[in-house]
């Protein structure tokens, strides 16, 4: 394993095996750890824009702008859009 392409595997796959890490081993599982906390407060700030259904197979159907309480949370997905790829994405057709 790499210990800089996977550098949290890397600390605690030393940790199992009872290696004590190097110094730059730590910074940088502390940078991974750093980055992986932000992305996920970034996503936890984001609110669904729509809720979709899924059958036993996977497939998504019935996509609505409201959430439907009486939907059992097992068949309900919430969808969620990035407004900065939303816009990049469309932006190249909005003039034509």
């Amino acid at each position: 394993m790499s210990q800089y392409a996977n550098p949290l595997d890397h600390v605690l796959q030393c940790v199992e095996i009872g290696l004590v890490p190097y110094q730059f081993d730590i910074n940088n599982a502390k940078d991974e750890l750093k980055k992986l906390r932000q992305e996920l407060d970034h996503y936890r700030s984001m609110t669904p824009v729509a809720w979709g259904k899924m059958n036993s197979r996977g497939d998504l159907y019935d996509l609505r702008t409201q959430d439907n309480p009486y939907t059992p949370e097992t068949n309900c997905v919430p969808l969620y859009s990035n407004k900065v790829e939303f816009k990049d994405f469309y932006a190249k057709y909005k003039n034509k």
